[in-house]
């Protein structure tokens, strides 16, 4: 009988501090979605600073590998390795492509690392990207318990999508959501929340919703600092379809939502023209 190929989630790791807790909320993932891991690193100018340049490959393989042992070994999660130099930029997506992973763990540095994946990087890797990344940064929690879920809510019809994946990570992770609303009147953004409840009651999903004090300004920073108030494991996001003039020239929204200075990790979907969701 054929065996099933378990799907892989993708850990990148700059093998800094926060690369390794990106390594540890990639493992609290596979124990609880039953995945198995890929743990990627990118050599760059950055691992020269950590290896010798005459042997690099062999000490970042190495690295690997013990890394890797020791997580078969104490936790019973299978891991693949893999390292290619180049730029991250385009070798963290390629590598998730050929593998066709669940979803990557990256970890966001601040400005004052700009030598390391920025917030501002990692969100043009995203926006490039058909697969969900979960980001987290140096001030971010290690995973010890399950808290709720956070999942802002707002007009876009790509909210569906964002149902989707939200029903499966609570779902898996056994936890409840907690559906962040802005105090305003819109129809459009109540069949998003017809659309969800319904989808959350189907799958008997415990959820409540909360009306944030922000309207459409602020809005997100206001469900970040919920988040953070609440202590909720992790908070939903998607980027923008379509950025606005202001997005060129400044930030793009997303940027501050996934560098926020709470260190609120974030599950963050690129929206695609066909509405996916996953198998729940």
């Amino acid at each position: 009988m054929k065996q099933e190929k378990v799907q892989q989630i993708l850990i990148y790791t700059d093998f800094t501090p926060l690369g390794n807790k990106c390594i540890e909320w990639g493992i609290f993932f596979a124990k609880k979605f039953e995945k198995e891991l890929l743990i990627l690193h990118v050599i760059n100018d950055n691992s020269y600073h950590i290896f010798k340049k005459n042997n690099i490959e062999k000490d970042v393989k190495n690295k690997l590998q013990e890394i890797s042992y020791n997580i078969e070994k104490q936790h019973k999660i299978k891991c693949i390795t893999y390292f290619e130099e180049g730029c991250n930029c385009t070798i963290i997506n390629s590598v998730a492509e050929a593998h066709d992973t669940f979803f990557n763990i990256i970890g966001v540095h601040g400005k004052r690392d700009p030598q390391y994946l920025s917030g501002q990087a990692a969100i043009k890797i995203i926006k490039k990207s058909r697969i969900p990344f979960f980001c987290v940064q140096r001030n971010s929690k290690i995973p010890s318990e399950i808290s709720p879920v956070i999942m802002p809510m707002d007009t876009k019809k790509e909210m569906k999508e964002q149902t989707g994946w939200v029903t499966y990570l609570a779902k898996n992770l056994k936890t409840e959501i907690e559906i962040f609303l802005p105090d305003i009147k819109d129809n459009r953004l109540k069949n998003n929340i017809i659309f969800c409840t319904n989808f959350f009651s189907k799958f008997d999903l415990k959820y409540s919703k909360v009306i944030s004090p922000a309207k459409y300004f602020g809005f997100n920073k206001s469900a970040i600092d919920y988040a953070d108030k609440h202590n909720s494991l992790f908070m939903l996001s998607m980027t923008s379809k379509e950025p606005s003039f202001i997005d060129w020239i400044l930030d793009p929204p997303e940027v501050k939502t996934i560098s926020n200075k709470n260190g609120i990790p974030v599950f963050i979907i690129n929206p695609k023209k066909d509405l996916y969701i996953p198998c729940i």
